[in-house]
């Protein structure tokens, strides 16, 4: 899928015109109307920009939360100011092609999941390239749950929060954008990428987790040998 974003220059006319030309260029067909995921109706009243794409019914809008047209806006999608979990909420859509209006540092881990350019004069710096071993600990993440559903299945967390538990008493290190890019990277939904680094986030901060579901106990000296090959 076709991704970009654009830091917010203060001229809202100007910055839609580049978000259209590129979901044009990404694919946009002739007719069709763009997906455009606000966290409100006051949204499109305080900008004129959207107030024009309404008026000339170019657009389909949905509200973050509580709007029945978030199941049914289809086809190329332009997002105003999401934060990550919205963000990767629509990732999990599979859209025709994705550009993101306003990003910032806290969208850190999907611009380096996938290698997002910027549209505009700035950019939001890449992620520091993980511990081997994270990515290692990741794939085996991978193979042990669902990556479409993730972490939900209590047996699936259970294993995961053992694994970064594990991690972090061998005194690796790791934060929650890493987990949640890295799960990008290895094809994981876009919620449960963010499930995961919520995971990985308590575990960082110390908080005792009870697990009944393990791996093996030296599984982080696995996890060094396949860093290493």
């Amino acid at each position: 899928m076709p991704r970009a974003y654009l830091p917010l220059s203060g001229d809202n006319e100007a910055d839609l015109s580049i978000a259209l030309r590129w979901l044009i260029e990404a694919g946009l067909a002739a007719g069709q109307r763009i997906g455009v995921q606000i966290p409100s109706r006051d949204a499109i009243r305080e900008n004129p920009a959207l107030q024009g794409l309404d008026r000339r019914g170019l657009a389909s809008f949905a509200t973050w939360r509580h709007s029945s047209a978030n199941k049914t806006v289809t086809g190329p999608q332009l997002s105003f100011f999401p934060n990550l979990e919205m963000l990767l909420t629509l990732e999990d859509r599979r859209t025709a092609a994705l550009v993101v209006l306003s990003v910032h540092d806290s969208h850190r881990a999907w611009v380096s999941a996938y290698d997002v350019p910027s549209l505009g004069v700035s950019s939001v710096d890449a992620l520091p390239a993980p511990d081997p071993v994270l990515k290692a600990a990741l794939a085996t993440f991978t193979n042990s749950v669902n990556s479409s559903t993730g972490i939900t299945d209590p047996r699936d967390k259970s294993r995961v929060v053992d694994g970064l538990q594990k991690l972090k008493r061998a005194g690796f290190s790791f934060t929650r954008d890493q987990l949640v890019a890295e799960a990008l990277r290895h094809n994981w939904r876009g919620s449960a990428a963010f499930a995961l680094g919520n995971v990985g986030a308590e575990v960082l901060a110390g908080k005792q987790k009870r697990v009944r579901e393990t791996y093996r106990d030296n599984i982080v000296d696995l996890w060094r040998d396949d860093a290493r090959d």
